[in-house]
């Protein structure tokens, strides 16, 4: 039996701050604008958007988290500012994405786009099949490097952006 063909996957978390306000110190709205287009190109793939703003803390808390960043002109990151916070790096969760898989008949291992292992890792732990990732390479703003400066230090893999940074 022939298992099914990896499925192109993006399991992106809200960004009210990107998406809906236009704030442009994260690449968040970049990512999911990044994922349509590539969706599009591809003809096949699938998006699991979830309601997990500020990698599962809150709006309140990434907004504090901001807050804080900004406060210390940037000598702060992101995960600096949740570590004072009291908060862990990333509450996510995923099941979610293993019910929707399971609804909609999804039985295809998913080829992950994103730069962070840690969520791939925790997407496999909750049971999603993954067959491998493929990162995203966009290009820093002066408003979101400090931001992706953080993300790298993190252990996110920061693909060079291709001559057409949105593929």
């Amino acid at each position: 039996v022939c298992a099914p063909a990896p499925l192109l996957a993006r399991v992106h978390s809200s960004c009210i701050t990107s998406e809906a306000y236009g704030g442009c110190d994260c690449d968040c709205a970049e990512q999911l604008d990044a994922t349509l287009a590539h969706l599009r190109r591809v003809g096949r793939g699938a998006i699991f958007y979830l309601t997990q703003e500020g990698r599962g803390a809150g709006f309140v808390a990434k907004a504090r988290d901001r807050m804080l960043v900004q406060a210390s002109g940037q000598r702060l990151t992101t995960f600096d500012a949740y570590r004072q916070l009291g908060l862990p790096d990333d509450q996510r969760r995923y099941g979610e994405v293993v019910a929707a898989c399971h609804l909609l008949g999804i039985t295809a291992p998913l080829l992950l786009l994103t730069n962070n292992p840690t969520k791939v890792g925790a997407l496999a732990e909750a049971g999603v099949s993954v067959a491998g990732t493929e990162p995203f390479a966009l290009s820093a703003s002066p408003y979101n490097q400090h931001y992706l400066a953080a993300k790298s230090g993190a252990g996110h893999t920061m693909a060079a952006p291709a001559a057409d940074a949105r593929t």
